[in-house]
C-alpha cells in the first residue's frame, strides 16, 4: 500500500510539474598549456585562474574553438587569481552568490563548504566570510564523459545550426522524473511533440545522476515548448535538470554534465546560440525557475553573451 501511494504521488507531481579533478596551479609568466581532448577555453581559464577573455586575447583566439595539440600561452596576470583559489582562502559572499556557484568557482562541493563553515542550511548572506578549505578531489570534475551518447545520436541528426540562437536552463521543480515520464506527462497536457525540453539531465532517482537524455525535439530539430513565449521557443534550446532547486542543490554530476553539454553545444554544434539565460530571466516569464540554488551567476560568467 505504501508503495502504491508513493507511485501515485510521483505521478501526480509529474503531471503538475511547475516548470516546463583539477586544482589551481601557481603560475609563472609565459606558462604554456597544450590542449587535450575535452578541453574548453572556459575550463582552461578556470584551471589557471584567469578570464576567458584574457586567454583569448593572449592567444589571438577570436572565438571558443580550440583544437587538440594547440599550444596556448597562459598570461602571467592570472597568478594572483590562481593564488586566491588555493586552499585556506576566504570567500566573501556577494550579491547573487549561491553555495553551488561558489563550489563551482573553487572546485569543491557544496557539502564541503557547509561542513567547513558549520552551515546548517543553504542560506548565506551578502558580506558573509566563507572558508574555502581546498579542492575536494572530485569537486573540480570527475573526468567522466557525459556526452558520449549525445554525440553519437547527434551525428545522425541534420542539426539546424543557423536556427538556434539561445539556450535556456530550467529545473523540473520536482525531484522525480526522467525523459520518458515527462514526455508522457507533457503529451497528456496537450503537447503533441511531447517533452518540452531538448535535453534532460537526471539526478539519480529515475535516471542516472548526470545522465543526459535527448528529447524528441532535439532528434527532430523541433521548436521547444519550455517557455510561454512562442517566438523564443522557435529559436531556444531547452535544457532541464531534474530537481527542485528552491529546496535542494543540483548534484555535482548534474553540474558537470550541464557544463559539458553547454561547452559542446556552444563550441562545436550551435555557433549562433550565444545567448544564455535562466528561465526566470526571460521577459514575461513569471517563474522562479531554475530555482535559487542553481548557480546562474557562475554560469553567466562561464557563458557570457
Amino acid at each position: 500500500m505504501h508503495h502504491n501511494r508513493r507511485e501515485f504521488t510521483k505521478r501526480a507531481l509529474l503531471a503538475g510539474a511547475a516548470c516546463i579533478g583539477w586544482t589551481h596551479p601557481l603560475l609563472a609568466v609565459g606558462t604554456v598549456h597544450v590542449v587535450q581532448r575535452g578541453d574548453t577555453l572556459s575550463g582552461i581559464s578556470q584551471r589557471y585562474g584567469i578570464s576567458t577573455a584574457a586567454l583569448r586575447q593572449a592567444n589571438r583566439v577570436p572565438d571558443d574553438l580550440i583544437r587538440v595539440g594547440q599550444s596556448l600561452t597562459i598570461p602571467g596576470a592570472g597568478a594572483s587569481s590562481a593564488a586566491d583559489a588555493l586552499p585556506g582562502r576566504i570567500h566573501i559572499v556577494a550579491a547573487g552568490d549561491t553555495l553551488s556557484g561558489i563550489a563551482i568557482q573553487y572546485g569543491v562541493t557544496v557539502a564541503q563548504i557547509k561542513t567547513d563553515n558549520a552551515l546548517r542550511s543553504d542560506v548565506i548572506r551578502v558580506g558573509q566570510k566563507l572558508t574555502i578549505a581546498g579542492s575536494s578531489g572530485s569537486g573540480g570534475g570527475s573526468g567522466r564523459d557525459y556526452l558520449a551518447g549525445v554525440r553519437a545520436a547527434t551525428a545522425r541528426i541534420n542539426v539546424r545550426r543557423d536556427n538556434w540562437k539561445r539556450i535556456v536552463v530550467h529545473h523540473s521543480a520536482i525531484k522525480y522524473g526522467n525523459a520518458a515520464k515527462y514526455d508522457a506527462a507533457h503529451r497528456r497536457r496537450g503537447m503533441q511533440n511531447g517533452l518540452a525540453y531538448h535535453f534532460l539531465i537526471g539526478n539519480g532517482i529515475d535516471s542516472g545522476d548526470g545522465e543526459i537524455e535527448i528529447g524528441p525535439r532535439w532528434h527532430k530539430q523541433l521548436q521547444g515548448g519550455h517557455v510561454k513565449n512562442y517566438h523564443i521557443n522557435l529559436t531556444a534550446i531547452g535544457i532541464c535538470l531534474v530537481g527542485n532547486f528552491e529546496q535542494t542543490h543540483p548534484s555535482q554530476r548534474q553540474l558537470e554534465a550541464f557544463t559539458q553539454l553547454m561547452n559542446w553545444l556552444r563550441g562545436d554544434i550551435l555557433p549562433n546560440a550565444r545567448h544564455f539565460a535562466g528561465h526566470r530571466e526571460l521577459k514575461g516569464e513569471r517563474t522562479i525557475c531554475p530555482g535559487k540554488n542553481f548557480p546562474l551567476a557562475a554560469m553567466h560568467q562561464r557563458y557570457p553573451g
